[in-house]
């Protein structure tokens, strides 16, 4: 099988016979599919920054900011609502016991908790007593949502490694017969 490789000057002179409208379409593609993977990184230091992030009462953990620092983050997005969540708390729990948490940071982020007028303590509360989540919840927030690449489905989960890179991304899409992560995709996008 025969390889051709272009030099250099003829891939330019290619891109300089291109019409404004390819190159314009070339470029906007290019960055729907990098912009996710920027406004990732973005969520990281976003974690990152919250040095006064609001820990929700009913978490067994308190986060800390620096706890995603120079180590892999599992970020999952919940609200108590959601059954694909419960579902995905559960596999959290097996990475944890699988990995530890001494080299893997994992956050809980409550989103849409108050998702059609709605907020109720006692429902959270029934999330928590059977997910047991041992890994610090925060209160979730428009910005938080933005710096993640606008977070509108859960469960939704992304995985950083220890470089601050995003890993894997998991979204429960509308319909969708996937509901939510699994421990092996997890500690795979953790290798």
């Amino acid at each position: 099988m025969s390889r051709e490789f272009v030099s250099a000057p003829a891939k330019f002179a290619v891109i300089g016979c291109m019409s404004m409208k390819t190159r314009a379409f070339i470029i906007s593609m290019l960055m729907l599919v990098l912009a996710p993977v920027a406004l990732a990184a973005d969520g990281l230091r976003a974690l990152q920054s919250l040095k006064d992030a609001r820990t929700l009462d009913v978490s067994a953990k308190q986060f800390e900011a620096d706890s995603v620092t120079g180590r892999p983050v599992v970020v999952a997005f919940f609200a108590s609502w959601c059954p694909p969540c419960t579902d995905e708390f559960d596999e959290m729990a097996k990475v944890q016991a699988a990995v530890g948490d001494k080299n893997v940071t994992f956050i809980g982020v409550n989103l849409f908790e108050a998702w059609g007028g709605k907020k109720d303590p006692a429902r959270m509360a029934r999330f928590i007593a059977r997910t047991r989540p041992g890994f610090a919840l925060i209160e979730g927030s428009p910005e938080i949502s933005a710096a993640f690449g606008s977070i509108d489905r859960i469960p939704t989960m992304v995985v950083f490694g220890a470089d601050g890179e995003e890993n894997w991304r998991f979204v429960h899409e509308r319909g969708a017969t996937k509901t939510h992560a699994t421990a092996e995709e997890i500690i795979s996008a953790l290798q």
